[in-house]
């Protein structure tokens, strides 16, 4: 329900003129005139002010030691991740399998008596009602259970008991928990709470995936790297959502923010917030203090689509990517996964292997020291038409993974791309369908193709407002554009995303917005009269009751925020 009040304000302005009759003319400048917007601007300095105080981590281990230099690797990743974000070794309270000098980050053994410990009285000690706690938990898990040290589990109402008894001594709200593990989702329903952000890597009835390189898990290593490249955990969640889908893991990450106990998985072509979950996640960022940082590490340049000649016995390919880091390179890979290839469905409680006798992985060289890495791939046996989908994954000295860019390699008897009959992809990814939204805006669209994107095209109320040509290599930059809402009417506006592929195939999408500010229209009247005139000014004020779709159950340490 809008309310209106109304405030007059008349100015006569004396102007000399030299006209010799009387004329009356009414301008309206208002809010309806085309919007002010520019381009975004890349690595602003972030705007969410929200911290963490402490963060408590722990790499389970199971009776047989399965896999338990994989996960304290990927522990030890997340801890090198949080002291990059900020976090003193005071901070950062570390549960793992070993302890001693092999394992100089290590606090504690992870027995679940320490973990009880470690949220019940270690983490009062740093974290006050105003502040926010985070916890990140890899292991192997089952229905409702993680491991923890060797014949030891941690149940979800264990874990729930404990943060509950970490509120009533602290009266902290605020608390952060990431699990990555087999079944890690079940851990949902139980945790649930006002004020508490809740992230797994797979759902109640889904395993996980180690990574290509097994040093942790597919999930969280998208996810640790986005964090570390000062990302929201809502844009890590997407990040890591699309970082197993592309390597085939037969997983369904959860989040939930909303406190409904059941959380959401972002699906292919969907972004948060999804289901009422997202809103807080997208304005939370993890790090002891607000700090501008940039991508570690980035793959700059990957073939487009690649065409090459059949040879029934064996076909050779040569692929090449640009890859730059800040931190030094340590290995690049091109993976090869066959159109069609299914994942291993695993549901024994282990997190489970992506590797499989159908894809082959090679490890790409830079003899030149250049950045430019490349390598051969041999396929022998190859049908006529047989096409893969070629994932790119980068690791820097540090472990942070770039997000994966991917292709497709395609044989046939000429080596030549067939004729494009298929229009491209195009998405709105900001804002969504319906939101209420008011003062400065981001706009992002994405476009892609089968084969060559050309450019992607933004309007406005059927206004062009912004065109981005795209590059003869992948990855295709986003459309980002940053918009002044109030410089529009308030009301629904449409905004329309347009793709056009390089044989002028096209296609559209189309959200409506609704602009919300109050409009402010300014109403002159200006009378000639002989040599001069008078302007009349009239200015109406017009309020209206803000309605957005954002989330404001957050705790006290939470404060206003990509």
């Amino acid at each position: 329900m809008r309310i209106f009040t109304k405030r007059t304000l008349t100015l006569i302005l004396l102007m000399s003129f030299s006209l010799s009759m009387l004329h009356l003319q009414q301008t309206t400048s208002n809010a309806s005139a085309r919007a002010d917007c520019s381009p975004f601007i890349m690595n602003q300095a972030p705007t969410s002010s929200e911290v963490q105080s402490a963060w408590i981590l722990l790499a389970g281990d199971t009776w047989d030691h399965r896999d338990m230099a994989s996960i304290q690797s990927g522990v030890n990743i997340i801890y090198e991740t949080l002291r990059g974000a900020g976090f003193t070794s005071e901070q950062l309270y570390y549960l793992g399998p070993e302890v001693g000098p092999s394992q100089p980050y290590v606090n504690t053994s992870a027995t679940k008596i320490n973990l009880q410990y470690a949220i019940e009285t270690w983490a009062p000690q740093h974290v006050n009602s105003t502040q926010s706690l985070g916890i990140a938990l890899l292991s192997h898990g089952d229905i409702d259970a993680l491991a923890v040290m060797v014949g030891d589990a941690l149940w979800d109402y264990n874990l729930n008991s404990y943060l509950n008894n970490f509120e009533s001594t602290t009266g902290c709200k605020r608390i952060i928990v990431v699990i990555e593990g087999c079944h890690s989702g079940s851990f949902i329903d139980t945790l649930s709470k006002d004020n508490r952000i809740i992230v797994t890597s797979t759902a109640t009835y889904l395993g996980a995936a180690f990574n290509a390189d097994r040093t942790n898990g597919a999930f969280s290593e998208a996810f640790w790297s986005s964090i570390a490249y000062c990302e929201t955990i809502g844009k890590a969640f997407e990040a890591a959502g699309t970082h197993i889908r592309n390597l085939g893991c037969n997983q369904s990450p959860k989040l939930d923010d909303n406190h409904d106990g059941i959380g959401t998985t972002v699906y292919p072509n969907d972004y948060l917030p999804s289901g009422g979950e997202g809103y807080d996640a997208l304005d939370v960022r993890i790090w002891a203090e607000p700090r501008i940082c940039f991508p570690i590490i980035q793959i700059e340049m990957v073939p487009l689509p690649i065409y090459e000649i059949w040879d029934p016995f064996t076909s050779v390919v040569y692929i090449g990517v640009e890859v730059e880091s800040s931190m030094g390179i340590s290995k690049v890979y091109a993976r090869f996964v066959p159109s069609g290839w299914e994942p291993t469905y695993l549901q024994d409680g282990y997190v489970y292997p992506i590797d499989d006798d159908e894809i082959q992985m090679i490890e790409l060289e830079d003899p030149l020291g250049n950045g430019i890495y490349s390598g051969d791939a041999a396929f022998d046996g190859l049908a006529l038409g047989d096409s893969f989908m070629v994932n790119i994954l980068a690791y820097d000295a540090a472990g942070m993974v770039a997000d994966i860019v991917s292709t497709s390699l395609s044989f046939s008897a000429d080596g030549e791309a067939p004729p494009d009959t298929v229009a491209p992809s195009i998405d709105i990814i900001k804002p969504h369908a319906d939101d209420n939204v008011s003062d400065t805006i981001e706009i992002i669209a994405r476009g892609n193709d089968n084969q060559e994107l050309e450019s992607v095209a933004l309007y406005i109320d059927d206004l062009l407002v912004d065109t981005i040509s795209m590059p003869d290599y992948y990855p295709y930059p986003e459309l980002h554009f940053m918009c002044n809402t109030s410089q529009y009417a308030d009301g629904t506006h449409n905004i329309t995303a347009v793709a056009i592929d390089h044989e002028g195939l096209t296609n559209q999408t189309s959200i409506l917005v609704t602009f919300e500010n109050g409009s402010d229209n300014l109403i002159y009247y200006v009378i000639f009269i002989g040599g001069g005139a008078i302007v009349i000014l009239t200015y109406i004020v017009i309020k209206a009751n803000k309605k957005k779709r954002r989330k404001t159950n957050k705790g006290k340490g939470k404060r206003k925020k990509k």
